[in-house]
């Protein structure tokens, strides 16, 4: 800033402003479904959408125009929408490369999806999808996919497709710092037609589904699970995962520039170790991790060219119950 204090008195000035670290936390979406199939000139590329009337091109009663109706609706920004055909696979690989994403809708694929965010994790782009299912799929969905970067949404309704964007666009609003459990959706409530009862909830539950029922005027979501649940509490919940993808999308930011003109020396290996635990330390504060062990920077046993960081971070686990133990004294 460069800026000098306006009192000659000794002491230590202090000039700076406020950012919010979701700044730099990618936010966008992409809405993979069906299009009407009785258009032409659908694109055939994933198309930026700025206004609801850009996705008219897709059909107005068509799966994918309710899923971006829905994140327009929400705020969510940027918002891609992708036809997916006959050929989900292909669709999802042509989400590659866009870096800004973060969350993935679709309404099927998912023999593929799992694949899908595996291979943009290999390529740097960690995300988190939402895929709609009707009551009556859902718990075999998510036992097919088991997946701790996949969640599946359920409300019972005709519209699961909208529930399911809010519900990404909500992923995406809040990011790893607050949990999804209880949230309220950026939804509409008078066109939300679900209806789930009790134990069609619990059953959900235990099968590594996320349901949604409206309370009132709102539409909330009861628990955000991923599909790998009932096979590893460990990757239960959405939050963790987003709490890991934003670790590692921001560790990787900040070495990035770290690769250029440097040698691979134990100068360089430890001003990488400092600047990680500082963004370590900065993600504890703002409560996205609970704790982490200093970081270990080394030379990769099988290249010296390569500097391999170790982190150990712990997540918090989301607060799900309170148990109340009573004695009754007489």
């Amino acid at each position: 800033m460069n800026r000098l204090p306006n009192s000659l008195r000794p002491g230590v000035f202090v000039y700076g402003q406020m950012v919010s670290a979701a700044a730099h936390r990618r936010s966008g979406v992409a809405a993979v479904a069906q299009a009407a199939q009785e258009l032409e000139n659908i694109p055939e590329t994933a198309t930026k959408i700025e206004r609801l009337e850009d996705a008219l091109v897709f059909g107005e009663t068509s799966a994918l125009y309710q899923m971006v109706e829905a994140l327009l609706a929400a705020g969510a920004s940027p918002v891609y929408a992708l036809a997916a055909g006959t050929d989900y696979a292909a669709a999802f690989e042509k989400l590659d490369g866009l870096e800004e994403l973060s969350i993935v809708v679709c309404d099927g694929g998912a023999q593929t999806l799992p694949a899908a965010l595996e291979r943009a994790a290999q390529l740097g782009q960690e995300r988190v999808a939402v895929i709609a299912a009707a009551l009556e799929q859902a718990p075999a969905l998510a036992a097919q996919l088991c997946c701790e970067r996949v969640a599946v949404a359920c409300d019972g309704g005709s519209h699961t497709v909208r529930t399911a964007a809010a519900f990404a666009a909500a992923i995406a609003a809040c990011g790893a710092q607050q949990s999804l459990n209880g949230l309220a959706l950026p939804l509409d409530a008078s066109s939300f037609d679900g209806t789930l009862t009790t134990a069609q909830v619990e059953m959900l539950l235990a099968a590594g589904v996320t349901p949604f029922v409206r309370y009132g005027s709102a539409v909330e979501c009861v628990r955000a699970l991923t599909s790998r649940a009932p096979k590893n509490r460990t990757w239960a919940s959405v939050s963790s995962v987003l709490a890991v993808d934003e670790v590692l999308h921001t560790i990787r930011g900040v070495i990035k520039s770290r690769l250029k003109g440097r040698r691979n020396n134990l100068a360089t290996r430890e001003s990488i170790a400092s600047q990680i635990t500082v963004e370590l330390e900065r993600l504890r504060i703002a409560g996205v991790i609970e704790s982490f062990q200093p970081p270990i920077v080394q030379i990769h046993p099988k290249d010296p060219a390569i500097a391999e960081a170790v982190l150990q971070i712990q997540v918090a686990p989301e607060l799900n119950q309170i148990v109340i133990s009573a004695e009754l004294l007489i």
